[in-house]
């Protein structure tokens, strides 16, 4: 059972079911373990479509949803490494908080696009989800950049 609860308002839950959201989330903080994640970016050399050489920006090839795609894999890297007993689920169901940030305005395919990555991470898990565009990020080829705040049991 996850113990991370979901919560919507009357008709919340179209807009939650598309991007695998939920307008807010809760856990009781008594036996829990709270993990936050550094912004993570789409570039990582053991699971990137492009080769990353680090030299002219290649290693940032491929758009904002292929890019979401590796940035939510160095995510589970990065909660794996902070919690290395849990299983893939159980890293992904304590998730109750993402922030994430996008260079440009995203078109509707593309927000759709980056839906379908975010539900094959996230599972049934529905967090609360803040996605701000913004004009560039660092380093200046990253479209993606995302934090994650997780709660476990002790």
């Amino acid at each position: 059972m996850a113990f991370v609860k979901n919560h919507d308002y009357p008709g919340y839950a179209s807009l939650g079911d598309v991007f695998n959201i939920s307008s807010a989330v809760s856990f009781h903080g008594k036996n829990a373990r709270i993990v936050a994640t550094s912004g993570q970016i789409g570039e990582a050399s053991d699971y990137s479509p492009f080769t990353p050489n680090g030299t002219d920006g290649q290693q940032f090839g491929g758009g904002h949803s292929q890019q979401f795609d590796i940035a939510m894999h160095n995510i589970q890297k990065s909660l794996a490494a902070a919690s290395p007993h849990l299983s893939v689920t159980e890293l992904w169901e304590g998730v109750y908080n993402i922030t994430s940030f996008h260079v440009g305005v995203l078109s509707q395919d593309e927000q759709l696009e980056i839906a379908a990555v975010a539900r094959k991470y996230l599972g049934k898990n529905k967090p609360a989800w803040a996605a701000i565009c913004v004009a560039a990020l660092f380093p200046p080829k990253c479209l993606v950049e995302i934090q994650v705040q997780a709660a476990y049991e002790n």
